[in-house]
């Protein structure tokens, strides 16, 4: 059996749907059918119930769901492994990050390195969803979180704080020391998981949430408007030429910058090198990072 044949039986397997297949997989919805028909006529057996929910797994099938994440792990692990025998600074590399890092310098960083190695091709993924390094979604990552998860390592450059913002107009208009008093900018998923989501949570009534977003760098755009107050990270909120930090919150809330990649990658010489210049890169911002660059 073919891996990508089975490919395709997991993934419909594992989203229920063609139509949710084809977008995982990168494909249309026809040909995800085709292949998972094509497999089942070949091997003589019905893997999935066709429902009008979507597709499950027969009775007699479940257990092939165990046995499919298993030959997955194994070929992942696999790209892993070869992907371990670059040793030279050449070729592509791919570095997520979120909107936030792209926007304060972190592009320039990419510029100046790729400068430095002609032979890379970089790769910039900006988003702030989850990123699957076992599926070998990106090489690198440079991301806030207080801890790096089990199977990532990495270097910690420094920390990111945040605090309270908004133009001072809007703080003139609205003296109100209680955080009901206030319209406040929200985030949404995926952001909404980050400590800034869990401080909204645990502090703000959702009536004072006027508007939300999945992303910071939204939310300082809409926060400069003087539509209401944000939780920004200091290197969105200090250089912003209409925002001002509202001081009588409490603020200085803080988490780790992290350059890291999966656990199995640091076995490359290449992917070390590229982990310690972006951490050191990081490092030149920490000052902005850190907000003390205002005042």
């Amino acid at each position: 059996m073919a891996w990508d044949d089975l490919r395709f039986v997991l993934t419909v397997a594992e989203q229920g749907t063609l139509s949710g297949a084809a977008r995982v997989l990168g494909v249309n919805h026809s040909t995800v059918l085709r292949r998972v028909s094509s497999f089942e006529d070949k091997k003589g057996v019905k893997v999935f119930e066709r429902t009008g929910n979507g597709y499950t797994l027969t009775p007699e099938s479940r257990h092939l769901l165990t046995s499919l994440r298993a030959i997955e792990d194994q070929v992942n692990g696999l790209d892993r492994a070869m992907a371990r025998q670059g040793l030279e600074l050449d070729g592509p590399v791919r570095i997520t990050t979120t909107d936030s890092f792209a926007v304060s310098g972190l592009v320039q960083h990419v510029a100046s390195f790729q400068k430095e190695h002609p032979g890379v091709v970089v790769e910039l993924n900006v988003s702030n969803s989850y990123v699957n390094f076992t599926k070998m979604d990106a090489d690198i990552t440079i991301r806030p979180a207080p801890r790096l998860p089990d199977d990532m390592v990495g270097e910690r450059a420094c920390d990111l704080m945040t605090h309270v913002y908004a133009t001072q107009g809007y703080l003139d208009q609205n003296p109100a020391t209680s955080f009901s008093a206030h319209k406040w900018l929200g985030v949404s998923e995926p952001i909404s998981s980050s400590r800034v989501g869990q401080w909204q949570d645990e502090n703000l009534p959702a009536a004072a949430i006027v508007l939300k977003s999945s992303s910071f760098v939204a939310l300082r755009d809409v926060a400069e408007t003087g539509m209401g107050m944000a939780l920004l990270p200091c290197c969105l909120g200090d250089p912003s030429p209409h925002l001002v930090r509202a001081k009588k919150f409490p603020d200085g809330m803080k988490t780790s910058i992290w350059v890291a990649t999966h656990k199995d990658m640091m076995g490359s010489t290449k992917v070390q090198s590229i982990i310690s210049w972006f951490a050191e890169a990081v490092r030149q911002d920490t000052d902005l990072f850190e907000g003390r660059t205002n005042g």
